[in-house]
């Protein structure tokens, strides 16, 4: 059957920007995100090369359109499970995840200042942390919380009778046994924006990454530069928390390499560029 509804995959400033193009001429948009909110790696960084200008700043009032935009059907956690049929008649089933919190969650974080569970961030690229119940960034679409349930102290077997972030939630918002859900969607394309992954394990352990706390990632250094982040954009040693008196930074880790990837990356430089940048403002 005939549809003008296209399927977005990946809620990164790629997928978020295919959507907006599409809604705006006319088209049904469903947007599917694995993570709790869309934002990807771009709502991470401090900012952006060469004009440095904030990241969150160019991309927060876009992550908002997308959440208000009447073409765009926004999931989130949630993946493609199948496709079948042809171009210009899919159909799509889709795997919602349960956020266990509703949409009557008014972000007022008492059920976050309750929660006695602490994990490590994905949001701070694992060198800050959050709760077990939690809001992914400030700016996080959709705008309510969600509980990590593998985490969470009512999960087996962690099982340990929790009900603080229940009782603190005024809204009645927060429901334990929501369960997930298979939907359905007739889709004319599908535009495949998965974003990507940092390389970690024997390419950083070369280096000394996960041997030496003071060894970071381009995204982890992101973080600490970052007014928002971990040490409120204060450079420091993650091992004590102190200012460095030196920054290296190593270029083309994993590319250029016959080992890993004999091709240039083709924007580390660049990257490399604005690092170095920030490491001369605020390091001096």
């Amino acid at each position: 059957m005939p549809t003008n509804r296209i399927l977005v995959l990946g809620g990164g400033i790629a997928g978020i920007e295919a959507a907006l193009a599409l809604a705006n001429m006319g088209y049904k948009v469903t947007l599917v995100e694995k993570s709790p909110a869309i934002g990807g790696k771009m709502a991470m960084l401090d900012k952006t090369f060469p004009t440095l200008d904030c990241s969150i700043c160019i991309e927060g009032p876009l992550i908002s359109d997308v959440a208000r935009h009447p073409n765009i059907e926004l999931l989130a956690p949630a993946e493609l499970m199948d496709l079948t049929g042809s171009p210009g008649d899919y159909r799509a089933r889709i795997l919602v995840k349960p956020r266990y919190v509703t949409d009557d969650c008014t972000k007022c974080g008492q059920c976050e200042d309750v929660c006695p569970v602490v994990v490590p961030s994905e949001f701070e690229a694992g060198i800050g942390a959050r709760k077990a119940i939690y809001l992914p960034f400030p700016q996080a679409e959709p705008g309510i919380y969600v509980i990590d349930i593998d985490h969470c102290l009512n999960k087996p077997p962690n099982y340990f009778p929790c009900d603080r972030c229940l009782k603190s939630c005024d809204r009645n918002a927060i429901i334990y046994n929501m369960m997930p859900k298979v939907i359905e969607r007739d889709v004319a394309a599908v535009i495949v924006s998965t974003g990507f992954e940092l390389e970690k394990g024997d390419i950083l352990g070369e280096y000394g990454y996960g041997r030496h706390m003071d060894i970071v990632t381009s995204l982890e250094f992101e973080r600490l530069v970052n007014a928002s982040g971990p040490s409120s954009g204060v450079v420091v040693k993650p091992s004590t928390g102190e200012e460095p008196e030196n920054i290296l930074l190593i270029s083309c880790i994993g590319s250029r390499n016959n080992k890993y990837n004999d091709y240039c990356s083709g924007f580390c430089c660049t990257y490399l560029l604005k690092q170095g940048i920030y490491a001369k403002v605020l390091h001096g």
